[in-house]
């Protein structure tokens, strides 16, 4: 299940945390190549405890997707190019950026499903 934490926002109303919230899911399910549905993504947006530079720089990580073959560095590249427009538009003033990282479950993974 990919992770999205979006980190160092201010502070926002939650009627714009959530609106931001559909478009991220909106824009990973829209990387075809990922094969995802709305349900498997998760969105989070962490309390930053510093005040100073606060919605100046925004870090997205995309985490938590499975190495697999056609997960490949451009489709990598093309979700965060599309996560880092996203969130950009919602906030033109700050310098944003997006890393993606895949993982492998045998390095550790656990699921109750």
């Amino acid at each position: 299940m990919p992770i999205i934490t979006v980190w160092c926002l201010k502070k926002e109303k939650p009627k714009k945390f959530r609106r931001l919230c559909r478009k991220i899911v909106k824009a990973v399910v829209s990387v075809s190549e990922l094969k995802l549905e709305e349900k498997d993504i998760t969105v989070l947006f962490p309390k930053d405890h510093m005040k100073k530079g606060l919605g100046e720089e925004i870090i997205i990580d995309a985490s938590g997707l499975f190495e697999k073959s056609d997960r490949t560095p451009e489709v990598c590249q093309k979700l965060a190019k599309t996560l880092g427009q996203t969130v950009a538009e919602m906030f033109p003033d700050a310098k944003t950026e997006c890393f993606v990282r895949t993982f492998n479950p045998v390095n550790g993974f656990w699921s109750s499903e």
